[in-house]
């Protein structure tokens, strides 16, 4: 059987420690680090070529996520977290910033090994008892992602017809506050509807709020 290489990134050595006491009678196995952040974590992924690499979140630095994302964004290594607060949300931003689970909180030598298994397989590793509700979260999470994505695809006017949407004005009105005709509001609509994916005003008129446009325009 191969060698399962995990690479631990923390800023002390007890994570590493304490994989390395509850892996030590499995063989096939090697915990690798710790090292400090994702820079030394990327030159050893180049050498050596971890299966999983594991970042433990509860930092002083605060950098637990950002060091998540870096990793993903050099590497396509996949990437545990681990934390001594399970409840936290910088599990649903790590798992954003594309995390593949989190390492169980009874860390014995079985349920490790499965852990990391499932995560070489491709799968989604989280606490069974936890899994809906981060998983709503991040489902919503995502999706404002890529509204607020699709939205900045508008162009200026467009944005500005949209936002009048948003807050309830008529295509007369908005036809009149922009100084252009009825005939090219509705080619603006129909030209954001196409851009955002969507078949009504209604559900165009979400995104936009969504996306915090109306709020933005409001405030304004």
């Amino acid at each position: 059987m191969e060698t399962i290489r995990i690479l631990v990134v923390d800023e002390n050595p007890g994570l590493t420690q304490d994989l390395l006491l509850a892996l030590r009678r499995r063989t096939g196995i090697q915990v690798l680090g710790p090292v400090p952040d994702h820079s030394a974590a990327l030159e050893v992924c180049a050498e050596m070529r971890p299966d999983v690499i594991v970042v433990q979140l509860d930092r002083r630095d605060d950098r637990g996520v950002a060091v998540v994302a870096a990793i993903r964004d050099g590497s396509s290594t996949r990437v545990l977290t681990a934390t001594r607060h399970p409840a936290t949300p910088l599990v649903e931003l790590a798992l954003a910033a594309g995390a593949c689970g989190v390492l169980p909180a009874e860390r014995g030598a079985a349920s490790l090994v499965h852990t990391f298994h499932r995560a070489m397989a491709g799968e989604l590793v989280l606490p069974s008892d936890g899994m809906p509700a981060v998983l709503d979260d991040l489902r919503e999470s995502r999706t404002r992602m890529a509204e607020m994505a699709l939205v900045a695809t508008l162009t200026g006017r467009e944005r500005e017809v949209l936002a009048a949407l948003a807050l309830g004005a008529t295509t007369p009105a908005i036809a009149l506050e922009l100084g252009i005709s009825s005939a090219t509001v509705q080619t603006h609509v129909k030209n954001i509807l196409g851009k955002l994916r969507v078949h009504s005003k209604v559900e165009a008129v979400g995104a936009a709020w969504r996306a915090g446009l109306a709020l933005s325009s409001r405030s304004a």
